[in-house]
Order: structure tokens, then C-alpha cells, then sequence
């Protein structure tokens, strides 16, 4: 047993421990927001007997179904600006539905658009189409009403 304890004595205790520094880092980024910009504008319309939809797409292109007639007055996809850091991607949510009124009377919307997008320079534009249920002998009127669109960072 003495034999052992000079041998122990020889060993020094830093020798079996070893510490090391760690860092920590964070990036904050500029809150995203989102704005309204121009309103999606489904245009004039008639509807007969059955009804139908009428369908704008992000990129602007118009079709109907049923027996809804457009007339040509102007139409235009909704736009948003979305504000942000630098390149930053972000994901969009749509509205389920909702509905536009004139009185008593509505329409249903469904909004559609890009589920994700990227900002350039900490801004975009995002078009958004949508499709506008038109009842059968739906009544005249000029039909308004609005949704909420949320966006956050990826």
C-alpha cells in the first residue's frame, strides 16, 4: 500500500479535468408585416338562373363557370406588401372564406395565392387571386368585404 500512495502523489488533478469556453450567438429580425395594397377586384357580373364562379388568379388570368357572364369592365388581383429582413422567406395564411356584401346579400370568396415567398431587399409584392361563388339570380348590388391575411418568417 505505501508503494502506491508515492506513485498517486505523482499525478497532478488538472491532468484529469478540462474546461473549455462555448459562445452563444442570436440574430434578431426586423418584426415581418404585412399590408393591404390594391383590392381583389372579381369586376362586373351577371348571373342567371344556376350561378357559378368566377376565378382571378394570382397571375391575372379570369375564367367563369356556370352561367356567370363578365362584362369587360376592369378586374385585378389583390396585392400585399410584405416588409421584412434582407432575403428572408416567409409563409402566408389565407382566410378559409369569406364573404363580400351588398345589404343583406352576399357572395362567397375563397382567397388564393403563394403559400411561401422570399423578400428581396426586405419588401415583396404578393398577388393574390381568388374565387367569388355567384349564386343563382343572385340580386344587383356592389358587394365589398374584407379577410385577414397573416404572414411569419420560415
Amino acid at each position: 500500500l505505501a508503494a502506491v500512495m508515492p506513485l498517486a502523489g505523482t499525478f497532478s488533478g488538472g491532468a484529469l479535468a478540462a474546461t473549455a469556453n462555448g459562445t452563444a450567438n442570436a440574430t434578431v429580425l426586423t418584426p415581418i408585416a404585412i399590408a393591404a395594397g390594391t383590392a381583389l377586384n372579381f369586376g362586373t357580373l351577371s348571373a342567371n338562373a344556376s350561378g357559378g364562379t368566377v376565378v382571378l388568379t394570382s397571375a391575372g388570368a379570369r375564367s367563369v363557370t356556370g352561367s356567370v357572364i363578365v362584362t369587360a369592365a376592369a378586374f385585378s388581383v389583390g396585392t400585399f406588401t410584405v416588409t421584412g429582413t434582407g432575403s428572408s422567406t416567409f409563409a402566408v395564411t389565407y382566410p378559409g372564406s369569406f364573404n363580400v356584401t351588398s345589404g343583406a346579400n352576399t357572395l362567397g370568396v375563397v382567397v388564393s395565392g403563394a403559400a411561401t415567398g422570399t423578400l428581396a431587399g426586405g419588401t415583396v409584392s404578393l398577388p393574390v387571386g381568388g374565387t367569388l361563388t355567384v349564386g343563382a339570380n343572385q340580386l344587383a348590388g356592389s358587394y365589398t368585404g374584407s379577410s385577414t391575411m397573416t404572414v411569419v418568417y420560415n
